[in-house]
């Protein structure tokens, strides 16, 4: 295809099949690249299903998605925040587990999870527990302690509708897991917390391990401030397909992740395919083209489009006050 604008630079260079395939003994075997300055997050991910959360519907309102995460460096979002466009900095700046008391700008990686939540950054373990247990707040209790955590619950084990577990450099927070419908029993969050805990340590499954698509995307995907990534239980389809939307037919799993820079910004968007012949630079240059005047790519610069296998990377350099590539923070 013919491209009309000078910053639109293609370098489609194919490394073959067996680059970056996705299978595990490919991912154990190379070193992570994904995160940045968002460390090991993928160590934290466990299967979707591990609650058995799921229902007809599908875990995240859609049938079709088998899990979406986001995460987030605060740090670098507060150490940026006079380049960033106001409300993307107070989005992405959220407390989302003001009950520690961890102000945003200490935390290094937060990461959420289906069903719980990952916090890790520079803060005291006690001044955390002491916090939770303040009555001024919603008072937590001390419920034990699990393989390095410290555990807290609102109410009875069973029953507290979450649960924190607070170590000297991370802290999890699991929600309960009521699986209303599905035939299976509820699960208590301290169980969340555990599991999650638990995953992190490798007594658990990882799903980057588990599952191809994600193992593929998390190697590819690389950013030190904010990234987003969803897995499909299926390769859309051709009546499913929306180009213009960056849904393309044999799509498996997607991502974006930015790297701010003080004025500059630089983002991925990153596409795996169930196949390498499914993977067409092709479309993913119409895509672009469309959201070039008022879309996502509006006021990108020096777009690169490179293929590796079945995984094509769109690259891009934004203007940090005016990137789209930011996302919300939310879920």
């Amino acid at each position: 295809m013919e491209q009309t604008r000078r910053r639109f630079l293609t370098a489609s260079a194919t490394l073959g099949t067996g680059a970056l395939a996705g299978c595990s003994t490919v991912t154990d075997a190379i070193p992570f690249i994904g995160g940045g300055g968002l460390g090991d997050y993928e160590q934290w991910v466990y299967e979707p299903d591990r609650f058995a959360s799921s229902d007809g519907g599908g875990d995240f309102g859609d049938e079709n998605v088998a899990l979406s995460l986001f995460a987030i460096n605060q740090q670098s979002i507060y150490e940026n925040r006079k380049d960033l466009y106001p409300s993307t900095y107070n989005s992405l700046s959220t407390n989302f587990a003001s009950n520690t008391g961890i102000l945003p700008r200490n935390v290094s990686l937060l990461l959420s999870l289906p069903e719980g939540l990952v916090l890790s950054g520079s803060f005291e373990r006690s001044e955390v527990t002491a916090e939770l247990e303040d009555d001024s707040n919603t008072e937590y209790e001390s419920d034990g302690s699990y393989s390095g955590f410290d555990l807290y619950v609102r109410s009875e084990r069973e029953e507290s509708p979450d649960a924190f577990g607070v170590s000297g450099n991370a802290v999890v927070r699991g929600q309960r897991v009521d699986n209303f419908g599905s035939g299976s029993d509820t699960v208590p969050a301290t169980d969340v917390v555990e599991g999650i805990i638990d995953t992190e340590r490798g007594s658990a499954n990882r799903y980057v391990n588990a599952n191809d698509a994600f193992g593929t995307l998390v190697s590819s995907l690389g950013g030190s401030s904010f990234l987003s990534a969803t897995v499909r239980n299926e390769p859309i389809s051709a009546d499913d397909a929306d180009e213009d939307s960056g849904e393309f037919e044999g799509l498996v799993a997607s991502g974006q992740a930015s790297s701010i820079n003080g004025a500059k910004t630089d983002s991925q968007s990153v596409f795996v395919f169930d196949s390498q012949g499914d993977a067409d630079t092709g479309s993913v240059d119409d895509y672009i083209e469309y959201n070039d005047n008022s879309g996502q790519f509006a006021r990108a610069r020096n777009v690169e489009v490179s293929q590796s296998g079945r995984t094509i990377t769109v690259s891009v350099t934004s203007d940090t006050y005016t990137s789209p590539n930011l996302g919300t923070g939310g879920q």
